[in-house]
């Protein structure tokens, strides 16, 4: 999906919605803080779009006016959303509160810090969380809203595939988690996955995950000897689920490309371009840095609580060699990563 907004003068705005679906009609719903207002096709064609076949018809473009959106003037909180997915295309600024920056935190957790994401939303002009869920496409087009310099972006992405962003105006920001956590935390969606559909994951992360979801269905968590086995056992594809995810996340292009001890340089460089990198051991120091940044009281930000059943199966983990050598590259990283938090700490002291 591509989107942006042309131009906001008032009384007129403007701005297009490409469908995935090349026959799609696309219908922007528009809305404020009263609430939704009207659905509204999108009518205004774009030969371009047409003639390169990237739409069958070209009617792609939007045309906000008081005709169909009555006193669009006075609406102060205009919001456009894409009417099938809901994904935000577009809101008014926010005059009193909005930050001018550009900033993209990289989530590390497959459970996203939802908490810390909803408060961000309140002071950026554009909001958008786990912005992996949309599909390549659409995480690239988040990066190039040129009309707007007050933006909060999140997602578990790919870091070198958007490594870009750094050279766009974006700041990054991330906080890493401990790898024997992020590994009990990953087991527990996966089984979670057996019973429910989560909504904090993707199409793509269901299906990545489905054998996983099978193989560990009957797993108790709680039985250090079960889970022993279970590792020892796991055939290659299940096992690549776990391999150090957070090395494949900075230094990889592919999800599923499996980490190398030479990638751990290429996670840290990336990571080292961050102007905010916190750790789950620490996350007072993460939210006084966001808040520093900000310019806004870190008690506004949402600080990170470790989940006490998550601790208790990390520290299952931590006492099996074989968990050690699913996460050898990891805990390789998590050791340089969190030195150098604590040499800038003491250096700032």
């Amino acid at each position: 999906m591509l989107f942006n907004i042309q131009s906001d003068r008032g009384d007129l705005v403007m701005g297009y919605l490409i469908p995935d679906g090349f026959a799609d009609v696309p219908v922007v719903a528009v809305s404020d803080a009263d609430g939704f207002i009207a659905d509204v096709e999108c009518d205004q064609l774009h030969s371009a779009v047409a003639a390169t076949g990237r739409h069958k018809t070209g009617l792609v473009g939007f045309k906000l006016t008081d005709k169909n959106i009555p006193g669009l003037k006075e609406r102060k909180t205009l919001a456009i959303h894409d009417a099938k997915s809901g994904l935000l295309i577009y809101r008014r600024p926010l005059p009193d509160r909005q930050i001018n920056k550009k900033i993209m935190r990289i989530e590390t957790q497959i459970v996203p810090h939802t908490a810390l994401d909803r408060a961000m939303k309140e002071y950026f002009q554009y909001a958008l969380s786990s912005i992996e869920r949309y599909g390549h496409e659409t995480t690239l087009q988040v990066f190039l809203l040129d009309k707007l310099q007050s933006i909060y972006l999140s997602g578990r992405v790919q870091v070198r595939n958007h490594q870009d962003f750094f050279d766009k105006g974006f700041i990054g920001a991330t906080i890493l988690t401990d790898p024997y956590y992020d590994m009990a935390i990953r087991l527990a969606t996966i089984k979670l996955c057996s019973t429910t559909k989560p909504t904090f994951l993707g199409e793509r992360d269901l299906m990545s995950l489905s054998p996983a979801v099978a193989y560990f269905e009957g797993l108790n968590l709680q039985d250090t000897e079960a889970i022993e086995k279970a590792l020892k056992r796991a055939p290659p594809r299940i096992r690549a689920t776990l391999m150090s995810p957070s090395t494949r996340q900075f230094a990889g292009t592919d999800a599923e490309q499996p980490s190398t001890r030479r990638d751990i340089a290429t996670a840290l460089d990336m990571i080292s371009r961050c102007e905010v990198i916190g750790h789950i051991n620490d996350t007072l120091s993460f939210a006084s840095s966001l808040g520093e940044l900000l310019d806004i009281d870190m008690d506004r930000i949402p600080i990170l609580q470790r989940n006490k059943a998550m601790d208790q199966i990390a520290a299952k983990l931590a006492c099996l060699p074989v968990a050690e050598s699913y996460l050898e590259d990891d805990l390789i990283l998590d050791y340089y990563v969190r030195k150098a938090i604590n040499e800038a700490a003491m250096q700032k002291s």
